[in-house]
């Protein structure tokens, strides 16, 4: 498929929601493969990435130099194929994706039991386990409390663990669980989170989230499968950008009127209704070392089962 077509079939209308947003290249790349690749376990061929990727402002360029660090920071594997180059997610890739993941889709928050998952480094740590550490708690939305200690209300363990094991690390941590004590005030808790988690900044970030989506709702029954594709991206980029920043915390420790609830909602309600005809946008338009990309697996459908 020529990258213009996929473009040209792309109404100001829904063009419009992408107006403001800088949209790198690797991050794009990322969204599309854990959205849509990953589950399929498939390779896609670089001129397909290159076709989808137009409509977003990123040239065939800025594919072709993200699909290459992607591969060299173990985000994706390639293979050639005669003249051709393919791009699948890695194993590494693969697991990121797959915890990002069970954030992302799971739109009904679990009930807090009040206990916290405390995970503290080692002191004695080598710097590259720490930063490497550091890096995918906080990309799991753990709180660094001090330089060594990091908690989360709502923590996968299955993450955790694998994130541990993939580093090496599980004999240089201590993982713990703590519960508040009633005799002691909230108040000083609720600071704490809201420093340490930045929560202005993520409140802002949802209200944003809100005011770019809300006017897609009208636009729904008018859309092509092309525009289901764009708009079912652009709205899975952002709500990962946000929520990936967003630690998930209990109503007790949020503000009032929390922004971040509504933003779900509105997620859920147009992932429901972009799903099928994305799907079947991409299903017609991408190419794999398999040839077609395979029709929608359960692991996507199984998406919008929990409401």
């Amino acid at each position: 498929m020529p990258s213009a077509t996929l473009e040209g079939k792309i109404s100001p209308s829904v063009a419009r929601l992408r107006r403001g947003l800088v949209m790198r290249a690797n991050s794009v790349l990322i969204t599309i493969y854990g959205d849509a690749i990953a589950p399929r376990r498939q390779s896609v061929w670089l001129g397909s990435l290159i076709s989808l990727a137009e409509p977003f402002g990123i040239s065939s360029r800025l594919v072709r130099t993200s699909a290459f660090r992607l591969t060299a920071d173990d985000w994706f594997s390639a293979t050639r194929i005669g003249r051709r180059s393919y791009y699948g997610l890695s194993d590494v890739g693969l697991l990121r994706v797959r915890h990002a993941d069970r954030r992302i889709y799971e739109f009904n928050l679990p009930t807090w039991d009040g206990r916290w998952t405390l995970v503290l480094l080692e002191a004695g740590m080598r710097a590259s386990m720490r930063q490497h550490l550091k890096r995918e708690l906080l990309w799991e939305s753990f709180g660094q409390l001090s330089p060594g200690i990091f908690a989360h209300p709502h923590v996968d363990h299955q993450s955790l663990q694998e994130i541990l094991r993939a580093a090496k690390a599980e004999g240089h941590v201590a993982v713990l669980s703590a519960q508040s004590l009633d005799d002691y005030g909230r108040k000083p808790l609720q600071a704490l989170m809201h420093d340490t988690f930045k929560l202005a900044k993520v409140e802002q970030a949802w209200q944003q989230f809100i005011t770019r989506f809300a006017p897609a709702v009208a636009l729904l029954d008018s859309l092509t499968q092309a525009e289901a594709f764009f708009l079912r991206t652009l709205l899975i980029h952002e709500y990962r950008r946000v929520l990936l920043r967003d630690p998930n915390l209990p109503a007790a420790l949020l503000p009032d009127d929390w922004p971040g609830l509504r933003a779900r909602e509105l997620c859920e309600l147009l992932y429901r209704k972009l799903l099928v005809g994305s799907e079947q946008f991409l299903v017609a338009h991408m190419e794999t070392t398999d040839g077609p990309l395979s029709k929608t697996p359960r692991e996507i459908s199984r998406r919008l089962t929990s409401a």
